[in-house]
């Protein structure tokens, strides 16, 4: 009876390894396996179960963490191929959690479209979750910008997939047309970003605090120590350093913090990583286009006005809530000085010449294209420099002895080398047409003035400086005094820029910048003429100047 019983046993133990794989027990060990670091072994114990016919239900399971242990031991075409049978040909409860380790197989292999299209078909919150999460991590170091915004309409959903599509384009120095209207669109969607980019936890005080973005050394090297007088940047400095001290003496309190971009852009991100941007209630700077995309869009992000102090182009700004310009725009220059030549200029006739930089050609194309719409002809419409410029005008007849045969010549231009030739043929002449040329050429110190009074030569405003104003004159002098030579012409817009800033948003009006704007409407300035930025982003004063008796007075 005892051998028996010992055949009994032995019978059993031998039996023992098939009756687990029969009872499920081999599974259980082998689930166990691949969070153990043993996916070759767990896989191989798995592979009986994989048949739907033996285990039913039980099989179904055997299909995903054979899967996730081919995945782990970086078999993704395996775990690829085995999630795909598993969701075609069966119903499993747990089809979510199927789907979103198929998106990681997919993502391992750069195959990002059918990675995010898995991601889509999940229902669970906790998994989507999860999705976005691995969308924004493959998508943010592998897919191109390209890829993403040509698929956006697609994967918009997708948080992950919004996050770091808005990180690549902010990143970027220029946007296409096409990936400005995207960036737009996300901004509008108010999503937050990686670590560095969130939205800020803002800051708030009685005090106006100030960031200044300026490309101090925009010729190379770094530090303002050995900056140099010419340096035009560090000149519109002065002006707003002045500015706020004044500001100071008046009372106002304020707080300013400059930064230096260096015009490089990877120092511009750094900048906007500054703790100041949490309680910065306005941005002045920076200037150049590729360094105001990147400033423009995280103020756009942040709701802090940011106002570009010396450009004209708004082109960039389009569709902003949170960008100025301080000067107005090629736009309302266009149109201010057409209304000024339909109510003071006789005849249509128009002579139009204009510089290679992008404003001016910019501004001309407007121009004639505004002209023809009410009713002017454009007779002449020629890009010109320093060594055409005199024959472009003696082409419309504008030389001794002759009448010239259009009605106004308009130059856009800020050269010298443009002005100079210009200034001295009208010096020897003396014609009736009109002449319409920026203001800036008022700072040029080789014109004669007093020899061009017999002409008709008008100054096209750009934030003019009232040179007969009585706190021009103190400004002139405090800033001799300070710094043993006169202001130019960015000193001036410095000063100018942030005595506006700092009477539009104080602890005394108040913060919201664009409401306070719409309450003041038009003023006379600091300095200037004036300034309207009312339901506007940038100056709507527009003042046609004209020198009489040495006195620059604006025709109205």
């Amino acid at each position: 009876m005892k051998k028996i019983n010992i055949l009994l046993l032995l019978i059993m133990l031998i039996q023992l390894p098939l009756f687990a794989q029969e009872t499920g027990t081999g599974y259980s060990s082998a689930v166990q396996m691949i969070d153990s670091g043993k996916q070759e072994e767990a896989m191989d114990q798995l592979r009986p179960y994989l048949d739907y016919k033996k285990y039913g239900k039980l099989s179904l399971y055997a299909h995903y963490h054979f899967a996730r242990a081919a995945y782990k031991n970086q078999q993704y075409q395996l775990a690829q191929a085995t999630l795909e049978q598993l969701l075609k040909n069966y119903k499993w409860e747990r089809e979510d959690e199927a789907l979103y380790l198929l998106a990681l197989s997919d993502f391992a292999q750069n195959e990002a479209y059918a990675g995010l299209s898995e991601i889509a078909k999940i229902d669970d919150q906790s998994l989507v979750e999860d999705g976005y999460k691995a969308s924004y991590d493959f998508l943010s170091k592998n897919a191109a910008v390209s890829f993403m915004v040509a698929h956006w309409s697609a994967f918009k959903n997708n948080e992950g997939y919004s996050i770091a599509l808005k990180e690549k384009l902010l990143s970027q120095s220029v946007l296409s047309s096409n990936e400005k209207v995207v960036l737009a669109e996300l901004e509008e969607m108010n999503i937050g970003g990686a670590e560095g980019s969130t939205s800020m936890d803002k800051i708030k005080n009685q005090e106006l605090d100030v960031a200044i973005i300026l490309p101090f050394n925009y010729q190379g090297g770094s530090g303002v120590r050995n900056l140099e007088g010419n340096n035009f940047v560090f000149e519109l400095y002065q002006g707003i350093d002045m500015a706020v001290e004044d500001a100071k003496r008046k009372g106002f309190d304020i707080n300013v913090k400059s930064f230096d971009t260096e015009r490089k852009n990877e120092v511009v991100r750094k900048i906007l990583e500054d703790s100041f941007f949490k309680k910065a209630d306005i941005i002045i700077g920076p200037i150049y286009p590729e360094e105001t995309e990147l400033v423009s869009s995280f103020a756009e992000q942040h709701k802090i006005p940011f106002i570009n102090p010396v450009s004209n182009m708004k082109a960039n700004f389009e569709g902003k809530d949170y960008a100025y310009l301080f000067r107005p725009s090629t736009e309302v220059i266009v149109d201010k000085l057409l209304d000024y030549s339909r109510r003071h200029v006789t005849g249509n006739r128009i002579a139009l010449a204009y510089s290679g930089s992008s404003r001016d050609e910019l501004m001309a194309s407007q121009f004639a294209s505004e002209a023809g719409k009410r009713g002017y002809r454009v007779a002449y419409n020629q890009k010109v420099g320093s060594n055409n410029i005199r024959n472009f005008l003696e082409q419309i007849g504008m030389r001794p002895g002759m009448t010239a045969n259009v009605d106004q010549v308009v130059i856009f231009s800020d050269d010298p080398y443009i002005a100079s030739p210009t200034l001295s043929l009208l010096e020897s002449l003396t014609t009736e047409t009109p002449v319409f040329v920026m203001d800036s050429w008022l700072y040029f110190n080789f014109a004669n003035f007093d020899m061009l009074e017999g002409n008709d030569l008008n100054y096209i405003g750009n934030n003019s400086i009232n040179l007969s104003k009585k706190e021009v004159e103190d400004y002139r002098f405090r800033f001799f005094e300070r710094f043993n030579a006169y202001p130019g012409a960015y000193a001036y817009i410095g000063y100018d820029l942030m005595g506006w800033v700092a009477n539009v948003i104080n602890s005394r009006t108040g913060f919201d910048f664009r409401k306070n704007l719409d309450q003041r409407g038009q003023t006379d300035g600091g300095l200037g003429f004036g300034l309207n930025f009312r339901n506007s982003h940038s100056n709507q004063y527009v003042p046609v100047l004209k020198l009489n008796q040495g006195k620059l007075e604006e025709i109205k």
